[in-house]
């Protein structure tokens, strides 16, 4: 049946305040977590992949340690190198990362040979309880009020799959929807009808490498004007939602080149941190800023920059790692122990890490 939902300020990019301190009261139920399966650290990273050291892997194992063996990355998607969970969660394994989180929109223009729900639920069923998902639509049709019952039903259909699924994703720059559109609101409806504790909606906010020369190579449309990128466009939702998390994957980095006619220089992640700071159910990811090249440097510059702002701001305990490297498997780890390292140099403190490696995560996404 059809569910009766279907019926602004900025700062500047600079490291001015100082730290606020943060009460821990939670994190302790969550470090512990799997220190009775602690699984092997690998080391079968060199210095020659990444750049990696064995001082890198040092720092690394000290937070798995703390971690109590179990990293969590709730940024991953579809990749061709793992057909099932099993498979998927071996490759994690292999990155120092117990657990991970799935999910992909339904892209436009883009035809699949599967349906991108019954594919990372297929994924995360098969994976002996290391993998979870995320539920999605698609909302790149253009008559969206033709398609809006089937579409929604979809997306309730497989949020009901409580245990495996935990929340529903968008991704607006990817798919063309701006984030004033009603089917914010429609999807905002469902999941707050939705009779179950996956109250959670992940949505990319920031700019998208294929709002530039890669998505002209690839012939890509993706859209990274204000009105797909702005999370201040979302205030009015988040307002009225005080029941639904709202994660901000990406934090609003930028991932263009300052040439760009869509870069604007650390102002979303700046709206970011201001609406972490102002909402309850507002958190924020640090997906993919971490993202390296081959020889270890960074794809897209400032991460280290906008962890600081996160640390300065007070916000250290809004902010879980996230890689968003699934595409290919060698590069997880590298994000991962990337991220350790800038929030060692932010000022993190080791419970802070901690809670940003794996107590966050559980919070958000209610494990």
């Amino acid at each position: 049946l059809l569910p009766s939902c279907v019926k602004m300020r900025s700062f500047p990019f600079s490291m001015l305040s100082h730290p606020v301190s943060r009460p821990w009261s939670r994190l302790s139920q969550y470090s512990s977590i799997g220190s009775s399966r602690l699984h092997s650290f690998s080391t079968s990273t060199t210095s020659t992949d990444y750049n990696v050291t064995s001082n890198d892997l040092e720092i690394l194992k000290n937070e798995l340690n703390h971690c109590g063996g179990e990293i969590i990355d709730p940024h991953l998607h579809v990749a061709p190198w793992f057909n099932n969970g099993e498979e998927l969660a071996a490759g994690l394994a292999e990155n120092d990362v117990s657990i991970g989180l799935l999910y992909n929109p339904y892209p436009k223009d883009f035809p699949l040979p599967y349906d991108i729900n019954e594919k990372v639920y297929d994924i995360a069923s098969s994976s002996n309880g290391k993998i979870f998902c995320l539920a999605s639509l698609d909302t790149t049709h253009d008559n969206w009020e033709e398609h809006r019952e089937f579409e929604l039903n979809r997306l309730m259909s497989y949020l009901k799959r409580e245990g495996c699924v935990l929340g529903a994703k968008l991704a607006p720059p990817n798919t063309c929807l701006p984030l004033t559109s009603p089917i914010i609101g429609d999807v905002l409806e469902c999941l707050n009808e939705h009779d179950g504790k996956n109250k959670v909606l992940a949505i990319h906010i920031g700019t998208t490498p294929m709002c530039g020369p890669m998505g002209k190579q690839f012939g890509v449309k993706c859209l990274c004007s204000d009105e797909y990128i702005d999370p201040r466009y979302l205030e009015k939702h988040v307002k009225a939602y005080p029941n639904i998390t709202f994660a901000f994957l990406h934090s609003g980095h930028e991932f263009l080149s300052p040439e760009d006619d869509c870069y604007y220089h650390f102002r979303y992640a700046n709206e970011c941190i201001t609406m972490a700071q102002e909402y309850p159910n507002v958190y924020l990811s640090l997906s993919a800023i971490f993202a390296q090249s081959p020889d270890g440097t960074l794809k897209y510059p400032g991460g280290f920059e906008l962890v600081k702002k996160m640390k300065q701001e007070g916000i250290a305990h809004k902010v879980f790692w996230a890689s968003d490297q699934s595409f290919v498997k060698e590069s997880i780890r590298p994000a991962l122990i990337m991220g350790i390292k800038a929030m060692i140099e932010a000022g993190f403190t080791q419970e802070e890490r901690t809670w940003s490696l794996n107590g966050c995560t559980r919070k958000v996404f209610r494990f």
